[in-house]
């Protein structure tokens, strides 16, 4: 005879019962668990998207993140408390989001009266072209701002939408992963350790809320506890354990403190960046060996030209970088542009440019005095005192081949004494910031260009004019004092353009034309000279084509320019080519180009390079400490200790990653018992939901799963009410779920009234509460090892004890 719970309640409820039970539905639920889920979202978010710090110059597009997305996270925990309109929730994210980007800065900047939505995708597209166009760290731009703040408003509206839904609302990791992994992949110091852990830890507490967020209220199962100290222990367990790998795999996993490309190799645009970041990423260009040709062209010119894409005027910032709101003029398609250069001894030359994949740059590479373009199709400007072109982003797509006049400079030194002694284009009026210097707080930078100085004039003997003294400067850097070296700045850390940096160079004296062109510039301003730095591309590199001028090409404008027959010679460049150089002020001739670096381009006719010191095409120095009166030697031809020592290293690496590659097998093998505890309670609890006959069979073998994980299995011959009688007197707190599901399932076994569909809710409701406080009376360890080590994958309770129970 089997034992009975007494007062057992049917099953079975009538109707007028659930109808008032819906009734007595509370209208508000969950507030709390909602809000402070929503709360670990937002911080999930703000934590992912400060990982782009880095791949983003500078921090000051973080704030204009925080407020919006709080409050859209939190707007929709909020509504979702209410039931009747917790729909409203994701329209109301909508609106929210809307409202955050209509007040950006970019978008009441709308005075030309475009429709919103037009103003928006031109915004955006702008923000996309910078991004595309820089290699990390992009320079912090108005555009680069709002582009954040759009897409960490996107990553807020889809992990809301998959937050809305029990069955996604786990998914969120995916979304929230974006930013991290851009991070890890474009930024040279990786994703961060720091910014990581707060995102997982935000995820973490958002999924210990979710049950408790979707949770149904039942006058059965009460208010459920929200800060359960034993939760509150696993949850901390969890977290310092997922922290702690984080740590752990910084220590050798690219991706988290170096990034995910070598240095030098950061993606950007087609993949790997081919063009010109200014200045402090110029040094990415060289070391990223990308050897693919991006643009050609074609030149009547004898020499093949250096081309522009920027200039820098202002030496006393922090970091130097172009200055963005110069005048400019807009043009729209073929244009004589202003100029204010001499046209003193110059020639008209022609290129001919063609971007065999498509330019990605609206920064057009444009020789030195150009006075006319043709070929843009669309909108662009230009920069009168830079000499600088700027493609719209519809001119960018439309546009093709371009074919650009230029006038280069053809003078002597003695034409430039002779202007000279005339004191022609004295009067010339140039801005300061041309001739300021960096501030010097600690008197350390002025002694160095002094001491430089001395040493370029041989002494102190100081050239008469201008010129004379630009051409000892550029002596002095290509003699062989100074070594040219891509690496050497990157591993002493003086790799970019300020101050500090210059200091360094001229104490090291090695590096590339980013130093090369900073420390001319800033003693040519020691020197009274007004000066700038000119970024863009060194003269490509010839590939031997030739096109010939007939009389077909003259429907165009500028071919008509050139006499048939007249023959142009081609060239390609790739990132390699990527160059700075100085531009020097001089009277009566404007900005005028120099060479310092040597091994790069060719020295101008008007400042030739000494035959005695000329040189060599590619710099073979090696690069080992230089002392400042000592030229450096020659490099040896035989193996140096350090390839040795790389090949050590790199077999080093290679067992190093056997130990993260066993750390995440065990990790899959601690994943294995849970998974198939999982799958098979959820193939039970389905059966239950259903309404099988099996129903019953599938809930008490779940029971009796349950109990064996927790350490208070069913005895070999205890029937359905014996054991869960037993687990009534020992757990009080349990006796009415108990006795709900004692006479489900021996209704089913004895009387054939098998579980219906109607009733698995509250079954399942009943199951889950004997599971959770059974669960919660074990001590942190045991539950621990229960959850990785389910005992109930070793038998088959659920058999054994219905063929018992059915005998009795």
């Amino acid at each position: 005879m089997t034992s009975q719970l007494a007062g057992a309640p049917s099953p079975r409820e009538t109707e007028e019962q659930k109808s008032l039970m819906l009734e007595q539905a509370p209208a508000v639920e969950n507030v709390l668990p909602r809000i402070l889920a929503s709360l670990c979202l937002a911080l999930a978010v703000l934590a992912g998207m400060a990982s782009l710090t880095g791949v983003v110059e500078g921090t000051s597009w973080f704030p204009y993140l925080v407020l919006p997305n709080i409050a859209l996270h939190l707007a929709c925990g909020a509504i979702r408390s209410v039931r009747v309109v917790r729909w409203l929730a994701i329209p109301a994210a909508v609106l929210i989001a809307v409202a955050a980007i209509m007040r950006h800065d970019v978008m009441t900047a709308n005075s030309y009266g475009f429709p919103a939505l037009q103003w928006f995708r031109s915004s955006l597209s702008e923000a996309g072209l910078q991004l595309a166009t820089q290699v990390p760290p992009v320079a912090s731009s108005i555009h680069v701002d709002f582009g954040i703040l759009v897409l960490s408003l996107g990553v807020s509206l889809v992990v809301e939408l998959l937050a809305s839904f029990r069955r996604t609302a786990l998914l969120v990791i995916i979304p929230l992963s974006f930013a991290p992994i851009v991070a890890s992949l474009f930024k040279q110091q990786g994703a961060g350790i720091g910014y990581l852990s707060l995102m997982v830890l935000g995820i973490l507490a958002y999924a210990a809320l979710v049950p408790h967020a979707f949770a149904k209220s039942s006058p059965r199962t009460g208010r459920r506890k929200l800060l359960d100290p034993k939760t509150l222990g696993i949850f901390g367990i969890t977290a310092l354990a997922c922290v702690g790998s984080l740590i752990a795999a910084s220590l050798w996993m690219p991706g988290f403190r170096t990034g995910m490309f070598p240095e030098g190799q950061r993606p950007s645009g087609d993949l790997l960046a081919n063009n010109v970041d200014p200045l402090i990423n110029l040094g990415r260009d060289l070391r990223s060996n990308g050897s693919d040709p991006f643009l050609t062209y074609y030149t009547s010119a004898s020499k093949a030209p250096y081309l522009r894409t920027q200039v820098i005027k202002e030496l006393t910032n922090e970091r130097w970088e172009p200055t963005e709101d110069l005048f400019h003029t807009d043009y729209s398609g073929d244009v004589a542009v202003n100029n204010n250069f001499s046209l003193l001894s110059s020639s008209e030359e022609i290129v001919q440019m063609t971007w065999p994949r498509g330019n990605r740059n609206p920064l057009l590479p444009l020789p030195d005095r150009s006075n006319l373009v043709s070929g843009i199709q669309g909108d662009w400007q230009w920069t009168l005192e830079t000499s600088v072109a700027r493609l719209s982003g519809d001119a960018l797509g439309a546009t093709g081949d371009i074919t650009v006049a230029y006038a280069p400079l053809n003078i002597t030194p003695e034409m430039v004494e002779y202007l000279d002694q005339r004191r022609i284009g004295t009067n010339d009026f140039i801005s300061s910031d041309y001739t300021q210097l960096p501030q010097d707080s600690d008197n350390a930078l002025q002694p160095m260009l002094e001491q430089a100085l001395e040493e370029a004039y041989d002494k102190g003997s100081t050239p008469r004019t201008n010129l004379e003294k630009a051409v000892a400067l550029q002596d002095y850097f290509r003699s062989g004092n100074f070594v040219y070296s891509e690496r050497t700045p990157l591993r002493e850390g003086y790799d970019g353009a300020n101050a500090e940096v210059v200091k360094a160079f001229l104490n090291r004296r090695q590096g590339y034309c980013v130093h090369f062109a900073s420390a001319m510039a800033l003693l040519a301003r020691e020197a009274g000279i007004p000066s700038r730095i000119a970024v863009g591309y060194a003269p490509g590199v010839a590939t031997g084509e030739t096109i010939t001028v007939d009389n077909s090409d003259a429907a165009t404008s500028l071919a008509s320019l050139l006499e048939p027959g007249t023959e142009l010679k081609g060239y390609e460049v790739s990132g390699q080519q990527a160059h700075a150089w100085p531009e020097l002020y001089l009277d009566g001739l404007g900005w005028v180009p120099f060479e310092p670096t040597p091994g790069r381009g060719y020295t101008p006719t008007y400042a030739p390079e000494p035959t005695s010191t000329a040189a060599p095409q590619e710099s073979t120095a090696p690069e080992v400490p230089t002392s400042r009166s000592t030229p450096p030697r020659s490099e040896s031809p035989d193996p140096t200790p350090q390839a040795t020592t790389g090949s050590s290293s790199r077999d080093g690496n290679t067992a190093i990653w056997l130990a993260p590659l066993a750390i995440l097998l065990a990790a899959a093998g601690l994943c294995v018992g849970p998974w198939r505890r999982q799958r098979t309670r959820q193939k039970r609890l389905a059966l239950v939901r259903s309404g099988a006959p099996d129903a019953a069979q599938a809930l008490w073998a779940e029971l009796l799963s349950v109990g064996m994980d927790a350490g208070v299995e069913a005895g070999v011959h205890e029937s359905v009410g014996d054991y869960l009688v037993r687990l009534a007197d020992d757990h009080p707190r349990l006796a009415k779920p108990l006795q709900l599901l004692q006479a489900a399932i021996e209704q089913s076994f004895y009387a054939g009234r098998h579980v219906p569909a109607d009733d698995a809710p509250e079954l399942l409701d009943a199951l889950h509460e004997v599971q959770s406080q059974l669960r919660g009376e074990l001590p942190a360890g045991r539950r621990i090892l229960s959850f990785l080590f389910p005992r109930s994958l070793r038998s088959t309770p659920g058999k054994r004890a219905t063929a018992e129970g059915a005998r009795k």
